[in-house]
C-alpha cells in the first residue's frame, strides 16, 4: 500500500513540473532566428554594377542582433531587368537576438558589395569607419560598381516567420564622365582629371562617404571607359563634394587642351555627370578650333536631379607636336598626288589610315620635312603585308594591286615601315 502511495505521489509532482513548464513562453527555434535578407539594385542596369546570382554581399548587423561582421552573403537570385521585386540572398551567419524574436527591438543592418574579407572591412561597425581612396585604374572600377544600404530593422511579431530585411543598394561615389568626340587628326593618348577630392570615410550609421582629403588631387589619369567610333568616353569617380574639376587632354603628339569650370558646383552621391568636348583640331593649325564649353549633365542614379554645368575658357598647347607629319599620296583611292590623305596619329611614333580602294593603287608616304618613303622590300607578317621603304632617290611606288575594298594603313616613323592589310583593323 505504502508503494502505491509513493507512484502516484510520483505522478503528482511529475504533472505539477508539467505545468509549471507550460506557462513559459517558448523561445523560438533556430531557424526561426536567422535573419532572412533581400536586396535591391536599383540603378545596377545603368550603371552596370554587377549585382548578379552567384555574387556577395557583405552585411554586418549591431546588437541584439547576433554574427554580423562583414559576413559573406550569396546572392541567389537577381531580376535581369529593371527590378520590379527584390533578390534574394542565401547565408545564415547572422541571428537575432533571443530578446528579439517577437518584438519591434531593432538592430542596424549595413550591406555592402563587393564582399570583400579583410581586416579592414571587419573592422568596419558604428564607431570604426573605413577610408577609401581612389589612387589607381583598379580602384576606379571597384569604386564605380561599389554599393551600400543601412537600415533599422526589427523581426516583427511572429515568433516562427520573422520579417525579412530589406536593402537597397545605393552608390555612395559621384560618376564624372568626359565623351570626346574626336575629328582632329591626332588620337587621344589620355585624359587626366584635377580639382576634386578622391578619398573619403565610409559612415556605419548613414551609408554616407565624406570626402577627407585636406587638398585636391592634381592630374590623376581617368580610365578609358568606351570607345564608339570616334566618340571615346574616360571616366572619374570621387567622393561627393563641391568642386571645381579641371580636365587636361593630351594627344599622342603631346598637344594638350586644358578645360576649367568657371565656378564649382556640388557633385552628389548617386549621380552620374557626362561632359562631351568636340575635340576637332587640325595638326599644324595655329589657331584652335576647339569647344570652349565644358557642361557636366546629370543623368539620374537616384531620383535626385541637377542641373550643372558653367563655360569654361580653354588652354591649348601644340607647340610639342611633330613637324613631319605623314601623308599617304598616290592614286586609285579618290585622291591625287597632289593633295594626299593625311594619316591619324594613333600611338607614339604610329600613325593609322583606313582607304576605300578602287582599282590598283600607287603611292608613297610623304612627311611635311619633304621627305618620300618608297618600296624596298615586303614580308607577310600575321595577315599584314609588312613593307621596308627607302627615302628619297627615286624609290618605287608602293602598291596595291589586290580586290577592291577596304584597308588599313599603318606607317611608323622610327622604323620608317609600312603595314598593310584588308579591312578596317587595327594591330
Amino acid at each position: 500500500m505504502k508503494k502505491i502511495l509513493f507512484v502516484l505521489c510520483a505522478a503528482a509532482a511529475t504533472l505539477v513540473a508539467c505545468n509549471k513548464a507550460e506557462v513559459v513562453t517558448p523561445v523560438a527555434n533556430d531557424d526561426a532566428r536567422v535573419v532572412k535578407f533581400e536586396t535591391q539594385n536599383l540603378y545596377s542596369f545603368d550603371t552596370k554594377a554587377p549585382i548578379a546570382a552567384g555574387l556577395h554581399v557583405g552585411i554586418y548587423a549591431t546588437s541584439p542582433a547576433t554574427g554580423g561582421a562583414n559576413a559573406d552573403y550569396e546572392v541567389e537570385a537577381m531580376p535581369v531587368a529593371d527590378p520590379v521585386a527584390s533578390g534574394t540572398l542565401s547565408g545564415s551567419a547572422i541571428k537575432w537576438g533571443l530578446t528579439q524574436v517577437g518584438t519591434s527591438t531593432t538592430s542596424k543592418f549595413f550591406a555592402m558589395y563587393p564582399y570583400e574579407n579583410s581586416s579592414e572591412r571587419n573592422s568596419f561597425n558604428e564607431s570604426t569607419s573605413i577610408t577609401y581612396r581612389i589612387a589607381n585604374d583598379g580602384d576606379e572600377a571597384y569604386a564605380k560598381d561599389f554599393l551600400v544600404d543601412v537600415v533599422d530593422a526589427a523581426p516583427g511579431d511572429d515568433v516562427e516567420n520573422p520579417a525579412a530585411v530589406s536593402f537597397s543598394l545605393e552608390h555612395p561615389f559621384a560618376l564624372l564622365r568626359v565623351a570626346i568626340t574626336n575629328t582632329s587628326d591626332d588620337a587621344i593618348q589620355k585624359v587626366e582629371i584635377s580639382g576634386v577630392k578622391k578619398e573619403g570615410t565610409l559612415a556605419y550609421n548613414t551609408a554616407a562617404i565624406t570626402a577627407t582629403e585636406t587638398a585636391a588631387v592634381t592630374l590623376r589619369n581617368m580610365p578609358k571607359e568606351s570607345e564608339v567610333g570616334n566618340v571615346i568616353t574616360f571616366y572619374s569617380v570621387i567622393v561627393p563634394q563641391t568642386a571645381s574639376p579641371v580636365i587636361k587632354v593630351t594627344t599622342w603628339t603631346n598637344a594638350t587642351s586644358t578645360y576649367n569650370l568657371a565656378t564649382s558646383q556640388a557633385f552628389v552621391a548617386g549621380n552620374q555627370y557626362t561632359a562631351n568636348i568636340a575635340y576637332s583640331h587640325t595638326h599644324a593649325v595655329a589657331t584652335s578650333n576647339l569647344s570652349t564649353t565644358l557642361n557636366f549633365n546629370v543623368e539620374d542614379w537616384t531620383a535626385n536631379n541637377l542641373n550643372s554645368g558653367n563655360n569654361i575658357a580653354n588652354n591649348d598647347d601644340y607647340s610639342s607636336s611633330t613637324t613631319t607629319w605623314p601623308i599617304l599620296k598616290g592614286v586609285g583611292f579618290g585622291s591625287t598626288w597632289e593633295s594626299g590623305i593625311r594619316m591619324k596619329c594613333v600611338a607614339n611614333n604610329s600613325y593609322r589610315l583606313v582607304i576605300t580602294k578602287s582599282g590598283d593603287v600607287a603611292c608613297k608616304v610623304y612627311t611635311e620635312d619633304g621627305t618620300w618613303y618608297g618600296f624596298s622590300s615586303n614580308e607577310t607578317v600575321d595577315g599584314w603585308t609588312k613593307i621596308s621603304t627607302s627615302k628619297d632617290g627615286g624609290a618605287a611606288n608602293l602598291t596595291l594591286t589586290t580586290d577592291n575594298g577596304t584597308y588599313t594603313v599603318y606607317f611608323y616613323s622610327d622604323t620608317e615601315e609600312v603595314w598593310i592589310k584588308a579591312g578596317d583593323v587595327t594591330r
